[in-house]
Formats: C-alpha cells, structure tokens, sequence
C-alpha cells in the first residue's frame, strides 16, 4: 500500500428487516467484481428499535497492491475517517454525526427521510419525538455531500425492501469507483425478488444522480431546505357526509360548535362510536357543550379544543375489550400483511404477547362483582394462574374466537368497574375544569386551560396507568380541598413533575409542599 493510496471507508445504519446484512453482502460484491477487496464487520443494534445494526466495511484496489502484499485494515469505523455513509433513516443520520462519523471535508452522507420512532421517543412521558427537519438540518450541515429523499416510500412503490433503494442511491451518488452494471450484476446474482430490486434500483439510481432530486444544489456542503408544505396541508379541515342517520345527527350537533374545534371533535366522535356507540357519543358531547358554555373564545376557544382532545382520548381508555377489538381487526391483518409483504395466497402466523394482571381482569367484571374479586385473597390467587406474559396466535380458531367474545363485552362496558372507576374520576377532572372556567377574570379560563392539559397525563395501563391516575386524583384533590390557593401556575409546575420521571419521586416532591408554590407566592 502507497502513501498516498488510502483505502475507501464506509459505515452502514440498519434498522432491523431492512436488509442490512443483505446490501452489506451486494457492496462485497459489487468491490470484488471490480477487483477491489472488501473487509466488513457488523455490530448488531439492540433489540424493541434502540439502535440499527451497524456495519463497517474498507475496501481497497487489489491493482495497488504490490505481489503478495497484504493491506491491513480496520475492523472498527473512526471518527474523522468515514468516506461513505449511509442511513435507512434520518435519525440514524443523526446517530452518525452524533458519532463523529459525518465530516464536512471528507464524508458523503447518503439517508432516506423517513422516520422510525425509536422505543426512547415512544416511551417519553410527554413529547419525546426529534424533529425530523433539525436532523436534516445538522445532517446537511455536517456532511461533504448530503444526498436524501424518501426511500421507504420508494422502496414500497416497487414492493420491496429499502436495501435494493439503499443500493441504488450509494451507485448514483458515484462516491465509489464502480461501474453501474456491476451493481446489477449482483442484483440479478441473486436470483431473488429480482424484478423488483432492480426497478428500485433503477429509480433510486436516477433520484441520486440528480442529488436526490433537489435542483441547484451545489455539490459539496448542501443547504437544507425544508420542503414547502402542500396547499392540501394548508387547507381548512371540512365536515365529511354523515354515512347513517346517527352519524348525520352527531354532526348536526357538531356544527354548532366553532369551526377551530370541528377537526378535533369530530376526531373524537369517531374515535367513540367505534370504542362504544352513538350514545357514548352523545354523552361526550353533553360534556364538551358545557365547557363551551363558558369559554370565551381565547385563541379560536382553546379551552374547548384542548378539553375535546383529552376528554376523548381518556374516554376510551384501553381495558381489555378494546385491545380485543384491534386484535381481531381484519383490517389490522390487512396491515400486517402489508408489512411482511406477504402474497394474497401465502399463509402466514401472527402471534400476540399479552401480560395480563389480576385488577384488568377484575376491571371487566360487574362493577360490584369485580370489587368483590380484588377484596377476595382466594379469587385473586386463582387469577394470577392467568397472569404473567402470554403468546397467543391470533390466526388460530380458538384465540381468534376467545378474543371476538372478549372484544363482545363492550357491549356491558359501563356496567363494568373499570368504567365506572375511570368516569369517576373523568366526572371529578371535568368539574375542576367548569369550576376553573367558571371564575371571574382571566384567571379562571387559564387555570380550566391548565387543567385541561392535565388530561394527557392519565396514560397506558398496568402500573403506568395506576401511577398516572394517582397524580390526577391527587391534584383534584388539592383543588378541592384549597380551591383558593391553587392557580395555573401551581397546576402547571404539577403536570411538569409529573412528567419528570416515572416514578413518580419528583410529582411527590413537590405536592408534599404546602401550601402549592404559584408564581405569585414565588414573586412574594
């Protein structure tokens, strides 16, 4: 190896089931069908979506090398050292400048624009999703040369993975010293889904040499520009036709509302006649009537708006008829046959993890029922043989039915005690907000306002859902019991501690103060 002959560095991000392993092994290929040798390492990411699997692989013309010379390269990418890098997503993309890989004199950065939510952006308690154009940003400001568009969608478009979009995109961006029919050549190689890769190949190809598609980028450090958002995005949210009578007559009530809450409400009518009926609905409404009795209007009636959102969402908390319901969902099976991209007359097996507990079993039972269940050490002992994880096919006959009855007790939901536990407190929340509304003076619609968004925090099931319900129930009792001395912005230091952590230590911290600290008491 000469001085001045260095070896071509690339690093590879995957997420799992995006053929990682497979565009690996077709970029060997392609380096040995043009006399180059090609070394390659992975490091698998960890499992539930924490991290892609990455590899890294060194290639280097054998013509360069002097007769029985070996090059010694490196199992493991270094920072400052990377020449090609390519991610299946953009968060990826920004693992890979977080990781010093991307530099701005020597790296092509080569993404697909999608997002994948990883398990840290799921499980936040609040709002923990990157934004997706900031790390477009940085990974355009970072990069040599930064060459992104859509894969997935690409990818879908031909019915295949987005390893043969990957492949593509790395040929068209011309960063290696290969000729395009060698990538073609290990594609047809392979004998597999053939057709399809090479049509993706094909499109990906033209997308890349044409820098992604965006016109006058220079080539070099490329300027991101956020794509300019459609008139259809822009538009204003319209009233479909009502699809039945009881559907027409929700929506005749509907209108009466301000058109800044139609999307919103409209939203949650759907979202719960599916959950229960048409008069669950109805209900729903009678209550967010109320709280716009006494709204006055702030901010296109955001006090009604933000009431709508979470009064809906809370009303159809998940018990075990509603996971029952999506469970057995033909179009869920629609969908994950979609995402295996498994053929009309292929077979294939779904199988589902549940981990029941004792008090959601209880919760289905009649109200006086159930809570003679959870007084009961004997019955309890006995439903935990049916607790702990389970693995159940739904494709199977007998799971698929056991689940139709499950999902069958809806019906008898407001009989039950997990209803009636769950609109208890709903009722308590909701008096709090009318009462709030219903003071004198700016105050009173900030602190309902306040309260209001307090109702994103009951969430989840299990012990999140125990947790989250015991913070609620102990601020409304901190309302009831000092309605005078707590403001908005006592409420909103609340839902910021309860947010802190799950569990539970911050929240509990600060509603051991007394009296609650508000700003007013902070100024003083």
């Amino acid at each position: 190896m000469t001085a001045a002959t260095q070896t071509i560095n690339m690093v590879i991000a995957a997420l799992g089931g995006e053929g990682g392993g497979v565009l690996t092994n077709w970029i060997i290929d392609v380096a040995d069908r043009e006399g180059w040798l090609c070394q390659s390492t992975s490091l698998a990411g960890v499992a539930q979506r924490t991290g892609a699997t990455i590899y890294y692989l060194e290639m280097f013309p054998r013509s360069e090398l002097p007769e029985g010379v070996q090059p010694v390269m490196s199992l493991f990418p270094a920072q400052g050292d990377i020449d090609v890098a390519i991610a299946s997503e953009v968060a990826e993309a920004g693992r890979m400048v977080q990781r010093g890989f991307i530099t701005p004199q020597r790296t092509t950065l080569i993404a697909s624009d999608h997002r994948v939510y990883g398990i840290t952006e799921k499980e936040h308690l609040s709002d923990g999703i990157v934004d997706a154009l900031a790390l477009q940003e940085v990974a355009g400001r970072y990069a040599r040369d930064y060459i992104h568009y859509d894969m997935l969608t690409l990818a879908n478009e031909h019915g295949t993975v987005i390893s043969s979009v990957l492949l593509g995109a790395l040929a068209g961006a011309g960063v290696l010293p290969f000729d395009k029919s060698s990538y073609e050549a290990v594609i047809s190689s392979t004998g597999k889904a053939v057709a399809s890769n090479m049509a993706a190949f094909e499109a990906s190809y033209q997308r890349a040499s044409n820098r992604g598609g965006e016109q006058g980028a220079e080539r070099g450090v490329e300027q991101f520009v956020p794509a300019q958002a459609s008139p259809a995005a822009d538009a204003p949210f319209k009233l479909p036709a009502a699809a039945s009578a009881e559907g027409e007559r929700l929506l005749g009530r509907l209108q009466a509302f301000p058109v800044s809450c139609h999307e919103v409400v409209y939203h949650a009518l759907a979202k719960l006649v599916d959950y229960q009926d048409y008069a669950y609905a109805d209900q729903y409404l009678d209550e967010i009537e109320q709280l716009l009795a006494l709204d006055r209007g702030d901010n296109d009636y955001e006090l009604t708006c933000e009431s709508a959102r979470y009064l809906a969402l809370w009303m159809c908390f998940e018990d075990i008829p509603r996971v029952a319901q999506f469970k057995t969902r033909a179009s869920r099976m629609d969908k994950v046959r979609s995402e295996v991209r498994a053929e009309d007359d292929q077979l294939f097996h779904v199988t589902e993890f549940f981990r029941p507990r004792v008090e959601e079993m209880a919760a289905i039972l009649p109200a006086r029922l159930g809570r003679w269940v959870l007084g009961s050490s004997t019955c309890c002992r006995f439903l935990n043989l049916f607790t702990g994880g389970k693995q159940l096919r739904t494709n199977t006959l007998a799971v698929y039915l056991t689940l139709r009855t499950l999902a069958g007790l809806r019906r008898w939901r407001r009989a039950s005690l997990g209803y009636q536990h769950e609109h208890a407190l709903i009722g308590r929340w909701l008096q709090a907000l009318k009462a709030a509304a219903a003071r004198p003076g700016d105050s009173g619609q900030a602190l309902a306002l306040e309260l209001a968004e307090c109702g994103r925090l009951v969430k989840g099931y299990g012990d999140t859902r125990a947790r989250t319900s015991g913070q609620m129930q102990a601020m409304l009792e901190r309302i009831e019991q000092q309605p005078e001395q707590v403001d908005a912005d006592a409420v909103a230091q609340w839902r910021s501690a309860a947010l802190a952590d799950d569990e539970n230590r911050a929240f509990a911290e600060l509603m051991a103060q007394t009296p609650p600290s508000s700003s007013a008491e902070q100024a003083a």
